[in-house]
């Protein structure tokens, strides 16, 4: 696993459990290249919240289920990325985002139901909580694919609309 980008669940969830984790700049390029969705959670190892999330994240049957169609990043401590998209409503910890590889952008997935403030769009306490929000950054994804075969069909770009949904049908057979 070594020089391969792979990092352990940190808390998150081994193996063994069914998670394969990926460091961030490797997790990106993986889901890029894949054409895939990513889902990055950002983490501190001191932080109690983090460890709270860990174990209910880890052991939900749904998060499980739903993280091989994703490309799973494990940010931890000094990992954590300075680019401010990825702190769009602070630093808070623990945070997790949902990332669409085919077209190279954040999902705008946040939680649900909202933290009692208002803030902490991407904090998460629980594994349904994330579960749901695994299942809607699908959803948007499968939404994106679905209107651009459309737009290729109205446009008359009928190799665009044929390749895209190969490459869907393609990706669907590795699930």
């Amino acid at each position: 696993v070594q020089g391969s980008g792979r990092v352990e669940g940190r808390g998150f969830g081994e193996e063994a459990e069914g998670f394969i984790w990926y460091n961030f700049t490797s997790g990106l390029a993986k889901a890029e290249a894949e054409a895939r969705a990513a889902m990055v959670v950002i983490h501190k190892s001191w932080c109690g919240a983090c460890k709270s999330l860990g174990p209910k994240f880890a052991g939900d049957p749904n998060v499980q289920r739903l993280s091989h169609n994703f490309v799973m990043i494990n940010i931890q401590d000094d990992e954590e990325p300075l680019d401010a998209g990825w702190h769009v409503d602070g630093s808070y910890i623990p945070r997790i985002f949902f990332y669409d590889g085919e077209h190279g952008e954040l999902l705008d997935i946040i939680a649900e139901p909202a933290h009692p403030s208002g803030k902490y769009k991407y904090f998460y306490n629980n594994g349904e909580t994330v579960a749901h929000s695994m299942e809607r950054a699908l959803g948007a994804i499968k939404k994106m694919k679905e209107q651009e075969e459309k737009a290729a069909l109205l446009t008359g770009d009928a190799t665009m609309a044929i390749g895209t949904s190969q490459a869907r049908d393609s990706r669907k057979s590795e699930l």
